[in-house]
C-alpha cells in the first residue's frame, strides 16, 4: 500500500467524507488516492475559499474540518482559514503538498518551510517524513486538533512519501480510540463549585459572559438551565459562537459591538467568564470596563488560556459546561435567591438600546434599509435555518436586531474579525447539513473575496440563498472614518450587478428593490437546484448613527 493509500485510509476512518481543494503542485497522488477510496474532492477557484470551508465545518459540527492545497503561495494562501481557526479556536486540518522530501531544501519547485510558516497558528505542524509513522502523525493531528481549546493543526506531505510504498505489517498504529469528536469534560472540582457558590451568594448584580469555550463544550443548554433558574443576564462576546437556542429573557445580546451595547458589564458586581478570550471585545474585564470592586469567575478547559490576561477571583480548570451544570445544582440546594430584579433592570436597559437602533431607520431614498432585511430574516429563520453572515456593517444590523437568541448554526467570522468568507462559508453548510435552509447574509465588499466560488458551488450542486447588502461602500469603516476625518478616504465601493455576476457563474441572481420583494426572493431561493443571489441595494448607515 502507498503511503498516500494508508494517510486516506486514515482521514475515512475518523469520519472525514470530503476535503476541500484547489489542484496543483503536489496533490495527484492525494487525488488518485481519494478518488479510489470514494472519500469526496470540493474544488474550489481560490486556496483561501477552500481552507475557510473546512474551517466553517469545523466550527458547525465540532469536528476536523479537512482542506488541501498544493505547494508554495496555495500554502499561504490557505492560511488565512487556519488564522481564522486559530482565533476562534475551530478544528480544521490544513494537507499541503510538496516537492520530494529527498530534494527539500535544494531549490526543487515551490520549496518553502510550510511547516515553520503554519507552526505559530496552529496546534500541531509537522512534516509528514516516514511512511510507516503516517497512522501515528494523523491521530496526533487530530488529538492536537480536538482535545482542551480545539483549533487547526498542519500536515505537509512531500510527494515522496505519498507514493513510498508501505508494508502494512510495518506500520506504527495508533494507540487508544479513533477520536472523532471533542475531548471528554474537564469536570470542576468540588472546591472550586463551593467557591462560586459562595461569590453568587455575595453578589447582587451578576453577568454570565458564554465565549466560544461554550459552544465547543457543548454548553448551551447548562447556560440556559443556569440562567434560567437564577435569572442571571448573559451576554456573548461578538463573533464568538453562539450557545443560545432559545429565545430566553435572560440573553442580553452580544458584548463588544462597534455599533455599542447596553451598558450592563460596567454594572456587574460579579461576572462569570466561560470559554472567554480576555481580549478587547470585554475590555480586557479592567476598568473602565468592569467595576473596580466586580469579583470575576474564570473557566477555562485550557490552562494557558486560563492563565492569560489579568488575574481573577476565581480560577477553574473545567469545560464550561460540566461546571455550569455543577454549580447550578449546588447553587438550588444552597438556596441562592434569583436576581429577578436586577435581570428586569438589565432587560430595561437592553430595550433601550435595542429600540434605538430599530427605530434609527432613516430616509433611504431609492434604496432599501438594512433593517428591510432583517425584517425578513426575522420572518424566515427558524430553528433549522443555518445562517452565515459575512459583513462589517450589515453584521452589525444583525447582531443588534436579531439578538434575542443565538443559536450554533448561526455563524460569524470569529474573533478574527475576517470577512470574505461567506461563499466557502455557505459551501460548507451546505455539505454539513444537507436538507436544512441555508442563507448567506453578505456586504457587498465581503462577497467580492470569493466571489468566483459561487461557480463551484453550482457546478456541485451545493446551492444556499445569498443575500447582498449593497451599500456601495465598506460601511463599517467608512463609518468611522467619517466620524474621524470627515469623509470616507478610501472606503468607497463603485456599482456591481451581483445578480448578473451571479447569473454568469451558474446561479440564479435576482435584483430586489423593494421591501415587500425580499421574503418571496428568499423563499424561492430555498427551493431552487442551484445557489442564488439576492442583490438588494440598500442605503449606507450604521446601527445607532
Amino acid at each position: 500500500m502507498t503511503g498516500v493509500g494508508i494517510f486516506v485510509s486514515e482521514l475515512k476512518d475518523r469520519g472525514v467524507t470530503w476535503i476541500s481543494t484547489l489542484c496543483g503542485h503536489g496533490l495527484n497522488p492525494l487525488f488518485a488516492a481519494c478518488r479510489d477510496a470514494g472519500l469526496r474532492l470540493v474544488d474550489t477557484r481560490n486556496e483561501q475559499a477552500a481552507s475557510y470551508m473546512a474551517e466553517v465545518w469545523g466550527k458547525l459540527t465540532r469536528s476536523v474540518g479537512v482542506c488541501a492545497v498544493s505547494s508554495g503561495v496555495a500554502h499561504v494562501n490557505a492560511m488565512t482559514g487556519v488564522v481564522n481557526a486559530h482565533f476562534d479556536g475551530s478544528p480544521m486540518l490544513l494537507i499541503t503538498g510538496a516537492g520530494s522530501l529527498e530534494t527539500a531544501g535544494m531549490g526543487h519547485f515551490q520549496d518553502l518551510d510550510q511547516v515553520s510558516l503554519a507552526a505559530p497558528v496552529c496546534k500541531y505542524a509537522r512534516v509528514v517524513d516516514v511512511p510507516a509513522r503516517i497512522p501515528q502523525f494523523v491521530n496526533e493531528a487530530f488529538a492536537a486538533a480536538l482535545t482542551g481549546r480545539p483549533g487547526p493543526v498542519h500536515l505537509t506531505f512531500p510527494l515522496d512519501v505519498q507514493t513510498a510504498e508501505v508494508n502494512e505489517g510495518g506500520l506504527i498504529k495508533r494507540t487508544g480510540e479513533i477520536i472523532a469528536t471533542t475531548g471528554a469534560p474537564v469536570s470542576a472540582d468540588d472546591r472550586s463549585i463551593e467557591s462560586a457558590v459562595e461569590l453568587l451568594r455575595k453578589a447582587e448584580r451578576p453577568l454570565l459572559i458564554a465565549g466560544s469555550g461554550v459552544y465547543y463544550a457543548e454548553g448551551g443548554d447548562a447556560v440556559e438551565d443556569f440562567c434560567k433558574s437564577l435569572d442571571i443576564p448573559c451576554v456573548i462576546p461578538i463573533w464568538d459562537r453562539g450557545c443560545i437556542h432559545n429565545a430566553i429573557p435572560q440573553f442580553m445580546g452580544v458584548l463588544g459591538a462597534a455599533s455599542g451595547g447596553a451598558a450592563l458589564l460596567r454594572q456587574a458586581d460579579l461576572v462569570i467568564a466561560l470559554g472567554v478570550s480576555y481580549d478587547y471585545r470585554i475590555g480586557y474585564l479592567l476598568p473602565p470596563a468592569v467595576s473596580t470592586d466586580a469579583q470575576v469567575v474564570r473557566v477555562d478547559a485550557d490552562p494557558q488560556r486560563l492563565h492569560a490576561g489579568v488575574a481573577a477571583d476565581l480560577l477553574a480548570p473545567s469545560d464550561p459546561a460540566s461546571f455550569l451544570t455543577s454549580l447550578t445544582a449546588v447553587a438550588q440546594r444552597r438556596g441562592i435567591v434569583p436576581f429577578s430584579e436586577w435581570l428586569c433592570r438589565a432587560s430595561d436597559e437592553r430595550e433601550r438600546f435595542r429600540t434605538g437602533i430599530l427605530t434609527s431607520r432613516s430616509d433611504s431614498g431609492n434604496r432599501l434599509h438594512p433593517l428591510d432585511i432583517v425584517d425578513a430574516l426575522r420572518q424566515v429563520v427558524d430553528d433549522e435555518t443555518v445562517l452565515i453572515i459575512d459583513g462589517g456593517n450589515i453584521g452589525q444590523w444583525y447582531h443588534q436586531a436579531m439578538c434575542d437568541r443565538y443559536p450554533g448554526h448561526h455563524v460569524t467570522c470569529g474573533a478574527s474579525g475576517v470577512i470574505g468568507f461567506g461563499i466557502p462559508g455557505g459551501i460548507a453548510a451546505r455539505l454539513a447539513y444537507p436538507d436544512r435552509p441555508v442563507i448567506l447574509l453578505s456586504g457587498d465588499g465581503s462577497i467580492t473575496f470569493t466571489i468566483a466560488d459561487l461557480e463551484c458551488a453550482a457546478r456541485q450542486r451545493l446551492p444556499f440563498v445569498a443575500i447582498v447588502a449593497d451599500d456601495e461602500s465598506w460601511g463599517i469603516a467608512a463609518n468611522g472614518l467619517v466620524k474621524q476625518y470627515g469623509e470616507a478616504i478610501s472606503s468607497n465601493l463603485g456599482p456591481v450587478q451581483f445578480d448578473v455576476v451571479a447569473r454568469g457563474l451558474g446561479c440564479q441572481g435576482v435584483r430586489v428593490n423593494q421591501p415587500k420583494e425580499i421574503l418571496p426572493a428568499i423563499h424561492r431561493g430555498l427551493e431552487d437546484g442551484l445557489p442564488t443571489v439576492i442583490h438588494i441595494p440598500i442605503v449606507s448607515q450604521f446601527p445607532g448613527n
